[in-house]
């Protein structure tokens, strides 16, 4: 990242920076094991275990979740890591620990240094809350953003992002999410009519 620019946005005088510090700082006893179990709830190492739970649900109850969603949320996965990678490569920006110092923050779970933008968490989180709630109601869309705001707020307590960081990647799951199910909705509808005509 352009050093102006970096500074501009992670600097000390930044929103960034002074947020991050005001979240990092606000730990409190019964916070930090709920916040450390977001580390592995919301993290994409499990992207199979989560896989493998919807498909056992989806094959017992396709009234409630379509297989559908089973893949497409697979598919969004995939997209939203693989946009995680390049942005990160691209972007290069240090974990808090090594920019503030870890004598500075605190930390929670496994020390990182490198490629803090953007939130892999985030990314997996929201790209799990807009594919599985699309075009849903309330039922499905609050615990599930409700979890993915957990994560992503649990990634600034612990220490490993900051809140831009965290912010890019709720906005990368997202963006995911929505191309693959309106892809879906597209090839659909053109099959759809095809069958028609």
């Amino acid at each position: 990242m352009n050093p102006h620019l970096y500074h501009t946005l992670y600097g000390p005088e930044s929103l960034n920076f002074k947020l991050f510090m005001a979240i990092n700082h606000a730990h409190h006893p019964l916070l930090d094991p709920v916040m450390e179990a977001m580390i592995s709830l919301g993290g994409s190492k499990i992207v199979y275990l989560y896989a493998a739970i919807l498909l056992c649900v989806g094959l017992a109850r396709r009234q409630w979740l379509p297989l559908r969603y089973v893949g497409l949320f697979c598919l969004a996965t995939v997209l939203g890591l693989g946009l995680e990678e390049l942005l990160k490569g691209i972007a290069q920006v240090p974990r808090p620990g090594l920019a503030i110092g870890l004598d500075r923050i605190m930390v929670l779970g496994e020390v990182k240094l490198r490629n803090s933008f953007p939130s892999g968490h985030a990314i997996f989180a929201f790209v799990t809350a807009f594919t599985l709630s699309w075009r849903r109601g309330a039922g499905w869309k609050v615990p599930l953003y409700a979890f993915a705001v957990l994560v992503a707020y649990s990634r600034v307590y612990v220490g490993a992002h900051y809140p831009l960081d965290v912010t890019a990647g709720a906005v990368v799951g997202i963006c995911s999410g929505w191309v693959v199910w309106k892809g879906y909705e597209a090839f659909a509808g053109r099959r759809g009519r095809q069958r028609e005509g």
